[in-house]
């Protein structure tokens, strides 16, 4: 389309002969050019879809679909989202989806050493962002206050997290911490940028025996009203994935649910289209009805599927300055060259007013959520009984560990380890180690491990290589005072001398 677009700024006849854009614009009507049904629902009028067409033509596709679209066409396979491929594969009994090249990894990197590069990423680019650490308590106390937001006690299912009976619970998410400590520290209470990291827990459905733990960053920022502070949540979002290399995997999608007020005069209407057919539906569909009725408009029973052409629509709801404010929104997203998509089939989990969005990434087929947030004004100044403007976001590290590990091999490996010592006996483990410690003080700036294993020779070799060490010292069983083995990974070179030779082959690398 875009290339249409293009051509038609220098031959206007061929744009009119093979693209409909000036007609969808606004700028020529043509007779023969019907407008689409999908069309029709980019504005409540012809002057607002022209506009939001217009948008949707100039804003810039993601790599992550650039990529499946070459990948489908490259392997005949259907171009589609994850849900619609995987109700196709099921009822065809064949893969529909592309498959990934090569063989299965038969070895990853040690997870503890991937989940210390994961989160000092993290920790750097919100001190970048000047964003304060926070620690969470790993219990909420149950009271009045989380009765207050049922959503942030519930699962996605509006089932309880906890017992009544109980005052306590495990941590589902930080932001009721975040917002517990603006109201009890007043030099949070102006404006504050927040984050947090650690383990979540939920119960999963059906087995409310059982408790799952999880893994989450959090960022949280307060007392911002205008769209400026989630403007900079994106462009921090995007950082994030792209200091991960994770930037061609990845797509965002956002949506606006307009101010609550507007949100529950939908779920209202949503409530009362849906009133008459109550007879006819099951437990589940009652329990959506009465938390979220939007959850009935995204279900693929065929009872469903029927009555949702007829349901109403949230934009119908969504007030002109609401529009206003989303645009904006959208507009700055393009010039800061953030590719997204606007999707209004996107709800909230939570309790969010204005903008929700969703990161997500094909490559990983099953539970592609890697990011989730929103503003919640509304729900953070019900909690706090004062007016608080609220918004954030938090990370799912689980999912972006394996995003990580199945495209490590286009992406630079974590340089976690500077120098590993190996010690080829018991004799020479004394040695390496008071080595360690003389490197240690000379050369601060490195990291230097002492391998204290009892793998073979060959074996703790391989082991250094895969910790991303530049550099393997082979202290010697016979006389390691004078004959010490150097090997530089970079140059591929092999050195042979004393602890001075160490030091003087360290102190030349510094200063390439």
């Amino acid at each position: 389309m875009q290339q249409f677009v293009d051509a038609g700024n220098t031959d206007k006849g061929f744009l009119l002969n093979f693209s409909s854009y000036r007609n969808n614009i606004g700028e020529e009507k043509l007779a023969r050019i019907s407008a689409h049904e999908e069309y029709l629902k980019l504005g409540k009028d012809a002057a607002e879809q022209a506009l939001q067409y217009r948008r949707f033509v100039q804003a810039e596709l993601s790599p992550a679909i650039l990529q499946k679209i070459d990948s489908c066409l490259s392997q005949n396979c259907v171009l589609g989202t994850s849900k619609y491929c995987q109700q196709l594969e099921i009822s065809l009994h064949r893969r529909v989806r592309p498959r990934h090249c090569g063989r299965p990894r038969k070895y990853y990197h040690n997870q503890v050493m991937d989940w210390a590069w994961l989160e000092s990423q993290a920790s750097q680019l919100l001190g970048r962002y000047c964003y304060q650490e926070i620690r969470l308590p790993l219990l909420e106390r149950w009271g009045e206050s989380l009765k207050q937001i049922p959503d942030f006690a519930r699962d996605e299912a509006g089932e309880c997290q906890v017992s009544t009976e109980h005052l306590t619970l495990l941590r589902r998410e930080g932001t009721l911490g975040c917002l517990r400590a603006l109201q009890e520290h007043q030099d949070l209470q102006s404006t504050s940028k927040l984050w947090y990291l650690g383990a979540m827990f939920r119960a999963p459905k059906e087995q409310h025996t059982q408790i799952e733990q999880y893994q989450q960053l959090g960022v949280e920022a307060f007392g911002y009203s205008r769209v400026d502070i989630e403007l900079e949540h994106f462009v921090l979002q995007y950082d994030f994935f792209k200091s991960l290399r994770l930037d061609s995997y990845i797509e965002l999608k956002i949506n606006t649910l307009g101010t609550a007020q507007e949100f529950f005069a939908f779920r209202q209407a949503l409530r009362q289209y849906y009133q008459p057919f109550i007879p006819f539906f099951n437990e589940q569909w009652i329990d959506w009805l009465a938390g979220k009725p939007e959850k009935l408009l995204q279900s693929t029973d065929n009872f469903l599927v029927t009555l949702q052409s007829q349901a109403p629509v949230l934009d119908a709801f969504i007030s002109a300055p609401s529009r206003q404010r989303f645009a904006e929104l959208a507009d700055a997203l393009t010039r800061v060259g953030i590719p997204f998509a606007v999707d209004h089939a996107l709800y909230p989990a939570n309790a969010y007013c204005h903008t929700i969005f969703e990161w997500h990434s094909d490559k990983l087929e099953e539970a592609t959520l890697l990011c989730r947030g929103g503003r919640y004004d509304h729900s953070a100044s019900e909690l706090l009984e004062r007016e608080v403007f609220a918004c954030g976001f938090a990370f799912m590290l689980e999912p972006l560990m394996r995003l990580q590990q199945l495209t490590r091999k286009n992406q630079f490996e974590p340089h976690t380890t500077d120098v590993v010592i190996i010690s080829q006996s018991w004799v020479a483990r004394a040695h390496a180690l008071d080595m360690g410690r003389r490197l240690r003080t000379a050369f601060p700036q490195l990291s230097i491990v002492n391998d204290c294993s009892d793998m073979r020779m060959s074996a703790s070799k391989r082991n250094a290589e895969r910790q991303g060490g530049r550099f393997i010292i082979i202290v010697p069983q016979e006389d390691p005072a004078v004959q010490m083995e150097i090997y530089d990974k970079t140059r591929q070179q092999t050195q042979v001398g004393n602890i001075n030779t160490m030091i003087g082959i360290l102190s030349q690398s510094l200063n390439r």
